[in-house]
This record gives C-alpha cells, sequence and structure tokens, in this order.
C-alpha cells in the first residue's frame, strides 16, 4: 500500500504573519546604520573607470534605478553593492545637512526594505496585495536613495570657471587659521594635501591639483562635482582662511 505523499498547505497567511518581513526590515536596516556608526575613513575607496568614488557610486545607483524600473531587482541590487561598500564601511552615516541625513536614513532602509521583500517571497501565501506593496515601497526608497545623491550630483556636478590668471591670496587671509579650518570641517577625510596630513581618495588630490586661492574659495563656499557647499556651515572669514591655506600649501 503506497504512503499518501502530505501536500503543501494551500491557505493565506493571516496579516499578522507581516511581523516577520517587519522585523526583517527592521534588523537589516538598523545594522546597516550600526555598521556606518563611525567617521568617514581616508583610504580604502576604489573608482574603477569613475573620475573618483563618488561619481562611481552615483553611476551604479542611477543603473540600479534603471534595472529596477524593468522590475529586475536582483540585479539593480548586485549594483546597489559598490554604493554599499563606500557609504557603510568608508563615508559613514553622516548628517552634514538634511540631504545627507535622509540619504543615509534611506540607504539603511533599502537594504532593509529588501530583506523584507525577500522575507515575503520565501515565507508564500501571504494576501495578494502584500508582495507588490512590498516591492513598490522597495522601489520607492531605491529613488529616495538616488534622488537625494546621483540626482543631486548631477544638478551640481559643475567646476567655477577658470579665470586666465591665477588669483593672488589676500593680505587679509590667514593660511594658519585656514588650517585648523580644513581639520575641523573634515576636508581631510575627503582630499589629499600633505600640509594638513590628509590622504582622503574621495575627491580630487589638492597637491597635485594646486588650485589658485579663487576656485577654492568658490569651490567651499558654493560646492559642485560632487563636493558640498560649506557656504551655509562656515563664516566668509573661515573660507578665505581655508582657501588661503590650500591654495598656498597645495603641492609644497
Amino acid at each position: 500500500m503506497r504512503e499518501a505523499v502530505p501536500t503543501p498547505a494551500t491557505g493565506t497567511r493571516s496579516y499578522r504573519w507581516l511581523a516577520a518581513p517587519i522585523v526583517a526590515f527592521a534588523l537589516v536596516s538598523l545594522t546597516a546604520g550600526l555598521l556606518a556608526h563611525h567617521d568617514p575613513q581616508s583610504k580604502g575607496y576604489f573608482q574603477l573607470f569613475f573620475s573618483d568614488p563618488i561619481h562611481l557610486k552615483a553611476g551604479f545607483a542611477t543603473a540600479a534605478i534603471v534595472l529596477g524600473c524593468f522590475q529586475l531587482f536582483t540585479a539593480a541590487f548586485a549594483f546597489t553593492l559598490p554604493v554599499a561598500y563606500h557609504c557603510i564601511f568608508k563615508l559613514g552615516f553622516r548628517d552634514p545637512s538634511t540631504r545627507v541625513f535622509a540619504h543615509s536614513l534611506l540607504g539603511c532602509g533599502f537594504y532593509g526594505a529588501f530583506a523584507a521583500k525577500v522575507t515575503i517571497v520565501r515565507l508564500h501565501r501571504f494576501p495578494r496585495l502584500v508582495l507588490p506593496v512590498a516591492g513598490g515601497l522597495l522601489f520607492a526608497v531605491l529613488i529616495g536613495v538616488w534622488y537625494t545623491s546621483a540626482l543631486w550630483l548631477y544638478g551640481h556636478d559643475s567646476t567655477p570657471a577658470a579665470s586666465g590668471k591665477p588669483a593672488a591670496i589676500p593680505a587679509s587671509a590667514r593660511p594658519a587659521a585656514g588650517k585648523t579650518v580644513f581639520g575641523n570641517a573634515g576636508c581631510g577625510s575627503c582630499h589629499t594635501l600633505a600640509a594638513a596630513r590628509a590622504s582622503g581618495q574621495i575627491g580630487p588630490n589638492l597637491d597635485s591639483l594646486r588650485p589658485d586661492f579663487e576656485t577654492v574659495r568658490k569651490k567651499v563656499e558654493s560646492g559642485g562635482g560632487g563636493m558640498p557647499s560649506f557656504g551655509d556651515r562656515l563664516t566668509e572669514a573661515q573660507i578665505r582662511d581655508v582657501a588661503a591655506f590650500v591654495a598656498g600649501s597645495a603641492g609644497r
């Protein structure tokens, strides 16, 4: 006599089972945030064929968005891994501005949302609307990550026009004070500058670039090219001093 083969359950799970993906979301998001809770690292970045790690992040995030539009979330997830490496393990959870703080929160939330969606897919038998809602929320979070990083970068990716003659450092500037500003503002986490004992790899190597005073002043004040604006965080005198320090010591 042949034994009866048990058939898998076919009933729909109750909404109480939503606790499982919610817990997965919370645990993974919190873990990502805790791993990113550190000061920015100055080494260990990579840029592949991009101009710098910031543009690498923007490029891969944009590729993930394109794949997500075609419901290719597994491939999109793979494209986010270089972004996660730089954001979580190198740059860390940052909050110098509302945009950056939102980007940090959304970045952690994206991996939590992905874990929640995978949990729903693996457990099966959730009510019909649960999976499409989870997928939609996952894509919405990914859009938020891209909007607060790549889209912002492309909209501010400009370099002040260089004048024909390098701008002289004004007599009122204090390079020694500018060195302190350079350190306190965290410039060394992004830029290499021997005079400040800084070896950051995210932004341009200032010793190689050797920008003049006015170029540095405009960049610090207005941002651009992946660099945030410090116009609302530093005084006019501080911007002048740090520009004098960089212009007077880069490459020397």
